[in-house]
């Protein structure tokens, strides 16, 4: 579980086999007892290259939370395919 200060803005990475840096790659940041992301969860990586995304959490951020736990997700458009996927945890302090 990565483990993140409330006051902190960084950006978390998440690794991503099997697509192209072409391909649109979006994350979810959700509430750790959501069964799946809502369509409104979901919003672009910052930054993709093809095997990582990114996305920049915090104060300033894309993203900013509240301290909890969540479970980040990746959807790839991959025509196609559209996979959803869970990519770990997540918990700001």
């Amino acid at each position: 579980m990565l483990i993140i200060p409330s006051t902190s803005r960084e950006y978390i990475h998440v690794p991503v086999s099997g697509a192209t840096a072409d391909q649109p790659v979006e994350l979810a940041v959700v509430d750790i007892g959501a069964e799946e992301p809502a369509e409104d969860d979901w919003v672009p990586a910052d930054v993709w290259d093809g095997s990582t995304a990114k996305l920049l959490i915090g104060p300033g951020g894309t993203l900013l939370l509240a301290d909890g736990a969540y479970r980040v997700w990746v959807r790839v458009t991959a025509e196609p395919e559209i996979p959803v996927l869970r990519s770990g945890l997540l918990r700001i302090t």
